[in-house]
C-alpha cells in the first residue's frame, strides 16, 4: 500500500537558525520556583543568517500555511549523526502532510571527515551543526534539537558507544527532547540492532525504543520535573525505518510523488537538502526519477490501528476539535465553540484563498487568532492542550505575516555609513559589534499588502548594559515600510560570541553547558534582536529578528549573517600545540601569531610572549599598528628552548594597547550560505618535550588534500616543509625532496594529483619515498599505486583509540631506526587509530602492523610498504591528522621514523 498525499503545508524554513521561541505557560499554571519551558517552533518566522527559501514567500508559502493550519499532528524523527537522516521522509510530513516536524541528533558530528577545509573535532561539531540548520530549512523542519554528546568516531558496536556514553545519559537526553517537543508520533532513523552497523546508530535506535516507554512515565527521570520544570509526555506511535519490503511493515511511504508546490519530487527536493552537508556530501546531489519507497516498521501504539496504514497519524484525531481528546484533558465547555470557529476559519480561508488576492483571507486568519487567544485564556489547568493551543497561535502568526508580505530587517554597520545611498554604491558592510566602541543599526518594517496595518512600535532588545540611542524614524507609508535608525554602544564586558557547549579536552565525551537555558538547542540565541509590534484587525502582532550584519561575497553578491561580538584585537597562534625533540641539535622553535583588528579605529601597541623562565625569545616584543576594522598582521616568534625532559611547557602571546590586554584567539567558521560560528581559543601554545630523533636537513614535499595540520607536525621535527602546487607536481623538480607525502583525502579533492601522479611513481622509482596518508575510495590502488592493491567501496577502519597493536615487522629498520618503535608509542591515541585500509595487496607490499576493534579480525592492510625501483612506496591510513595536533608522543616518533627511513642513521 502506497502512502498517499493528505495534506500539504508551508515551509517553517529557517535557513539559519533563528532565535528560539519559548513557548510559555501563564502563571496560573507555571510553579513560582519552576517555570516550565517549551523550546518548540525554533525554527519557525525568525531566521538567522541567510534568506528564506522561495518556496516559504508569497503565495505558496502563504498556502502552505493554510495547510499546515489543518493539522495538530507532529513527528520527532531520531538518529545518531547530522546526515543520518531520511531527509525525503521529513520532507513529506513537513511539506506535505501538515505535520509539525522535529528531528533529535544524538551528535554533532565532531569525527565526521571534511572535504570544505581545516575544521575537525568541535569546529566541525559547530560547521555540521550550521549545515543541518541550512539542509533542514529545505525538508521544512519546526525544530532541530541535539543532546551534550560528542561524537567520538566510528563504533563497530553499541557497547562502545554505552562505554563512551552511557546508556543512561543518552536516554536522559531522549526523554528530555521528547518531553519538550510533546510529538505524537517518533520515527526512529534506526532499527536498534546490530543491522544499523554503526555503534551510534544502534544505540539511537534502542534508545528510541526506551525513550518512547519512559517518556510518560513520571518516575523516570524525576529531576527533569521537579528541577528543569517538564512535564512527562508519553507519544501515541513509535515506528522505525530501515525496513525491506520483504520484512515486516505497516507503511510503504513513496516520496518520488511530484509536489506542484516544490516544483520538484519530495525526494528530489529532499536530495537538494541533503547535499547542503557540504562537508561530508562535497555538495553531490543524487536525483531520483519516479517512485522511491521507503518501509516503516510500527514498533509500539497507543491507538487502534490497521495492519497496513496510509498515515503515521491514523487512528489519532488530529483535528483542531480534537485537542483535548489528544491531551486526555476535560474541555472547557466555553471552549467548544471557539474550537469549532476557529475550523471554520481555517476552511473559510483555504476556499477563499486566491494567489492574485490572498489579502482576501485575512479575516478569516485575524479571527481564527481572535479565538485562539480566546480558548487560550479560558484554559486554567489543562496544560497539554495550552501548548497545543500555543502552537496554532504561533502558525496563525506566521500564516499573517506572510499574507501582509510583513518582512522585519534590522541591519549593523558603520556609524560612518550615509543614510542616503545611490542604488549603484555598494551597502555597508560589518564584521563585529566591538566592546565599547558604537555602531548603527538600520531597522525597517515593511508591508507590501493594501490591507490596514497600524505599526505600533519599532525596537531593539539588547543585552544588559548597552547603551542605545535613536538617530533617525522614517514614518510609515500606505503599503510601504517604516524605519529606523539606532546607536548602539556595546558594553565594555561584552563577551566574544561562543557556542553555549564546551569541552575541556578531546577525551571528554559529552559537553558542559556555560549557559543550560539553551540545552539540546543547535545554538543561543542571537545577540541582539529587532523587535516590531503592528496591529490588524485589532489582533496585535508581534515580530522578532536577529540583527545581522552584510558580508561582501563578490562576485556572488553580499551574505547576510548574524551579528556577533568579538574583542577589538584577536590574537591567534600556531601552532596551538607542539613536541620540542629533547635529544637533538634543534635549535629554535617558531610561532606565528596572527593579530586581526576589529576595531574601526586606529589602534597600535605591542605585542610579546610569556614563555618559561629562561627560555630565550627574539624578538622580545613587536609594536603593531591598525588604521581600521577587519586588518590582519602576522608575527613570527623564535624560541629558544631549554628543555629538562619529557614534560609540557606554556607559551602565550599577549596584544596590549591601550593598557588593555588581548589574548584571545578564535577561527571564524564561516563558508558560504552558512551563518559564521566563532570558535573561542585562548592564545595558548602547549609544547611537550618527546624523545625523539630525526634525520637532519629532510627536505619533504606535501601535497594537502582536505586539509590537517601533519606539515606544522613535520616542522616542529625539524624537517623542511614545502606545500606541493599544481605547478610543482606538472613541472617542479621532484628529486629535491627526500620524501613525498600525500596528505589526508588528496585524491578526492585534488584532480591536479590525479593528473600527476605518475611523476610521484618515477620519484619513488628513481630514489624518493612516497608516502601516502589515508584516502578514500577515489584512490585506485590499482592504477594509482605501484603495486595492485584494492581499497574497496567501503573499506575497513579501527575505530578504538586503544586498540591493541601488533607489530609485524620489529626488525624492520622503520621501526628501529632511528628510534626504537613498540607498542607503548601506540598508547594514548586520540579519537582513532586508523581509516580506509587496503583489503587486498600485491606481495611486494610488506604489512607492518596489525589491530582491530572488538569483535573484528585483524586488520594489517592500514600501513603497507614496498620497495620500487630505487626508492619506497608507503601507504599509511593510520590518523596522523588527528594525533598530530593533539600532541601524541607516539604518532611524532613513528613519522619521525617513517621520514628517517632509508636514509643514513641520524648522528644527531
Amino acid at each position: 500500500m502506497i502512502f498517499t498525499n493528505r495534506m500539504l503545508i508551508r515551509n517553517t524554513s529557517f535557513r539559519c537558525f533563528p532565535l528560539l521561541l519559548l513557548l510559555c505557560f501563564p502563571p496560573v499554571a507555571r510553579s513560582q520556583k519552576n517555570q516550565q519551558l517549551y523550546k518548540v517552533l525554533t525554527l519557525t518566522g525568525q531566521k538567522q543568517g541567510a534568506a528564506d527559501l522561495p518556496q516559504d514567500r508569497g503565495t505558496t508559502g502563504v498556502w502552505q500555511c493554510l495547510l499546515k493550519l489543518q493539522s495538530t499532528g507532529s513527528v520527532l524523527h531520531t538518529q545518531a549523526h547530522p546526515d543520518d537522516e531520511h531527509a525525503d521522509l521529513l520532507t513529506y510530513l513537513g511539506r506535505g502532510v501538515g505535520a509539525r516536524t522535529a528531528l533529535l541528533s544524538l551528535n554533532r558530528g565532531e569525527s565526521g571527515g571534511n572535504v570544505l577545509g581545516y575544521e575537525f573535532f568541535d569546529p566541525l561539531g559547530l560547521l555540521r551543526t550550521e549545515e543541518f540548520l541550512l539542509a533542514s530549512s529545505y525538508y521544512g523542519l519546526d525544530d532541530l534539537y541535539f543532546t551534550r554528546l560528542v561524537d567520538y568516531g566510528f563504533s563497530k558496536n553499541v557497547e562502545e558507544a554505552y562505554e563512551k556514553w552511557g546508556k543512561q545519559n543518552i536516554l536522559a537526553e531522549m526523554v528530555r527532547v521528547i518531553r519538550i517537543n510533546r510529538p505524537l508520533v517518533i520515527i526512529s532513523r534506526f532499527h536498534g540492532s546490530i543491522r544499523d552497523g554503526h555503534g551510534n546508530h544502534q544505540a539511537a535506535g534502542e534508545v528510541s525504543q526506551l525513550a518512547f516507554k519512559l517518556a510518560g512515565d513520571s518516575t523516570a527521570f524525576p529531576e527533569q520535573i521537579t528541577s528543569e520544570g517538564l512535564r512527562p509526555w508519553q507519544p501515541l506511535k513509535l515506528y522505525r525505518g530501515g525496513v525491506k519490503e520483504n520484512e515486516r511493515w505497516h507503511i510503504a511511504l513513496n516520496t518520488g510523488m511530484n509536489c506542484p508546490w516544490l516544483g520538484e519530487s519530495y525526494k528530489n527536493f529532499a536530495a537538494l537538502g541533503y547535499s547542503l552537508h557540504r562537508s561530508q556530501t562535497g555538495g553531490q546531489r543524487n536525483e531520483w526519477n519516479g517512485s522511491f519507497i521507503q518501509y516503516y516498521e510500527r514498533v509500539e501504539s497507543k491507538v487502534n490501528s490497521s495492519e497496513k496504514e496510509n498515515s503515521f497519524f491514523e487512528g489519532i484525531d488530529t483535528t483542531l476539535s480534537g485537542i483535548f481528546t489528544l491531551s486526555a484533558e476535560k474541555i472547557p465547555e466555553e471552549i467548544r465553540p471557539l474550537l469549532n470557529g476557529i475550523t471554520s476559519d481555517i476552511k473559510n480561508a483555504v476556499a477563499a484563498f486566491n494567489v492574485l488576492q490572498p489579502v482576501k483571507i485575512l479575516p478569516y486568519l485575524t479571527g481564527g487568532l481572535k479565538k485562539i487567544r480566546q480558548a487560550m485564556a479560558l484554559v486554567t489547568a489543562q496544560r497539554d492542550a495550552l501548548f497545543l493551543l500555543q502552537v496554532k497561535e504561533k502558525q496563525f502568526i506566521e500564516a499573517i505575516n506572510l499574507t501582509l508580505g510583513i518582512r522585519l530587517e534590522g541591519t549593523a554597520m558603520a556609524v560612518s555609513a550615509k543614510e542616503q545611498r545611490s542604488f549603484f554604491a555598494p551597502p555597508p558592510t560589518m564584521d563585529f559589534a566591538v566592546p565599547g566602541r558604537p555602531f548603527k543599526i538600520e531597522m525597517s518594517l515593511l508591508h507590501n499588502a493594501t490591507y490596514p496595518v497600524n505599526i505600533r512600535m519599532l525596537q531593539l532588545n539588547t543585552p544588559a548594559g548597552w547603551k542605545t540611542e535613536l538617530n533617525k524614524e522614517q514614518p510609515a507609508a500606505t503599503d510601504e515600510k517604516v524605519a529606523k535608525t539606532f546607536i548602539v554602544t556595546i558594553a565594555e564586558n561584552t563577551p566574544p560570541s561562543a557556542p553555549y557547549f564546551y569541552r575541556n579536552s578531546l577525551r571528554e565525551s559529552q559537553y558542559d553547558y556555560t549557559e543550560v537555558k539553551f540545552q539540546n538547542l543547535p545554538r543561543s540565541a542571537s545577540l541582539i534582536e529587532a523587535i516590531a509590534t503592528y496591529v490588524v484587525d485589532e489582533e496585535q502582532i508581534q515580530i522578532t529578528q536577529p540583527v545581522q550584519v552584510r558580508h561582501a561575497n563578490l562576485p556572488f553578491g553580499y551574505d547576510r549573517r548574524t551579528l556577533k561580538a568579538a574583542p577589538a584585537i584577536v590574537v591567534n597562534i600556531s601552532p596551538r600545540s607542539g613536541v620540542i625533540p629533547i635529544n637533538t641539535s634543534l635549535k629554535a622553535f617558531m610561532v606565528n601569531v596572527e593579530l586581526i583588528n576589529n576595531s574601526d579605529t586606529a589602534v597600535s601597541g605591542k605585542l610579546q610572549l610569556a614563555t618559561p623562565y629562561n627560555w630565550k625569545v627574539t624578538p622580545g616584543t613587536i609594536p603593531f599598528s591598525f588604521t581600521k576594522a577587519g586588518e590582519i598582521n602576522n608575527f613570527s616568534f623564535k624560541i629558544f628552548p631549554v628543555t629538562t625532559g619529557e614534560k609540557e611547557f606554556d607559551i602565550t602571546a599577549t596584544a596590549i594597547s591601550n593598557g588593555i590586554s588581548y589574548s584571545q584567539g578564535y577561527d571564524n567558521i564561516k563558508y558560504r550560505d552558512l551563518d559564521n560560528v566563532l570558535y573561542l581559543k585562548p592564545a595558548h601554545v602547549t609544547l611537550k618535550g618527546i624523545n625523539v630523533k630525526v634525520h637532519p636537513g629532510l627536505r619533504i614535499g606535501y601535497i594537502m588534500g582536505v586539509g590537517d595540520e601533519v606539515p606544522a607536525g613535520l616542522l616542529q621535527l625539524g624537517a623542511q616543509v614545502q606545500l606541493l602546487n599544481t605547478n610543482d607536481l606538472a613541472t617542479g623538480n621532484l628529486n629535491g625532496y627526500d620524501v613525498i607525502m600525500v596528505g589526508t583525502r588528496a585524491y578526492a579533492v585534488r584532480k591536479d594529483l590525479t593528473m600527476y601522479n605518475q611523476r610521484l611513481l618515477t620519484y619513488a622509482k628513481e630514489g624518493g619515498h612516497v608516502i601516502v596518508l589515508f584516502q578514500t575510495p577515489e584512490f585506485i590502488p590499482s592504477q594509482m599505486a605501484p603495486y595492485d592493491a584494492k581499497l574497496p567501496a567501503n573499506p575497513e577502519e579501527v575505530a578504538e583509540e586503544n586498540s591493541i597493536i601488533t607489530i609485524l615487522q620489529p626488525r624492520h629498520p622503520v621501526f628501529t631506526t632511528p628510534n626504537l618503535i613498540t607498542s607503548k608509542d601506540f598508547e594514548n591515541w586520540v579519537e582513532q587509530r586508523g581509516s580506509k585500509f587496503f583489503s587486498e595487496w600485491n606481495p611486494a607490499y610488506t604489512a607492518m602492523i596489525a589491530t582491530n576493534d572488538r569483535g573484528q579480525s585483524p586488520q594489517s592492510g592500514g600501513w603497507l610498504m614496498a620497495k620500487y625501483g630505487k626508492g619506497n612506496y608507503t601507504y599509511f591510513a593510520y590518523s596522523f591528522h588527528r594525533q598530530l595536533p593533539n600532541g601524541v608522543t607516539g604518532a611524532y616518533r613513528i613519522l619521525a621514523n617513517l621520514i628517517s627511513y632509508g636514509k643514513k642513521p641520524a648522528t644527531r
